[in-house]
């Protein structure tokens, strides 16, 4: 496809799926035999996650800002969630699942969103202010961190709380973790 954006395991990691947001679809490689498989229509998939529990695929429809969660086997949409931000784009989980948290890449926003009820609980604007990217739950699951790649550093949040505990200067362009 035209511009595809990201390769995504399926779950149970029998798949590879691309992204491609500018033609509204997903395509199947086949990871054994890298062969090309099924191409699906999706709205706007600029990424793809899978719940912890492995029953919903969520996709981040950056321009029509929303999280579309889908089911994992058929890809059929099981709800469509308004995220109230510009660029939603990566995500990650809580250690228990029960909540994510996304950036919001153009707004420079990070949201917080109960997975069980697939809604957005919280929204917080970062300091300083700029593009997040990527976040990555810490090691020791105490702590997001969220790439912020024009203010050049790693913001610091506590999810179960959500508040921002700090910001690392890490250099210019900060983009994955």
């Amino acid at each position: 496809g035209r511009e595809p954006q990201h390769v995504v395991p399926s779950w149970d990691l029998k798949k590879l799926w691309v992204t491609q947001d500018l033609q509204d679809q997903i395509t199947m490689i086949d990871p054994a035999t890298g062969k090309k498989g099924a191409t699906i229509h999706i709205d706007d998939p600029y990424n793809m996650y899978y719940t912890p529990d492995g029953k919903a695929a969520i996709i981040c429809a950056e321009r029509q800002r929303r999280l579309d969660f889908r089911d994992a086997q058929t890809v059929k949409v099981i709800k469509r969630v308004p995220v109230g931000c510009e660029g939603v784009n990566h995500i990650d989980f809580s250690r228990d699942g029960r909540y994510l948290i996304a950036t919001c890449e153009f707004s420079g926003e990070i949201i917080k969103v109960d997975v069980p009820g697939q809604r957005v609980i919280s929204k917080m604007k970062l300091s300083p202010p700029g593009m997040p990217q990527d976040v990555k739950l810490s090691p020791d699951a105490k702590v997001f961190y969220v790439a912020n790649m024009e203010a050049g550093g790693v913001h610091v949040i506590d999810g179960d709380h959500f508040t921002q505990l700090g910001f690392m200067k890490t250099g210019a362009g900060t983009h994955g973790l």
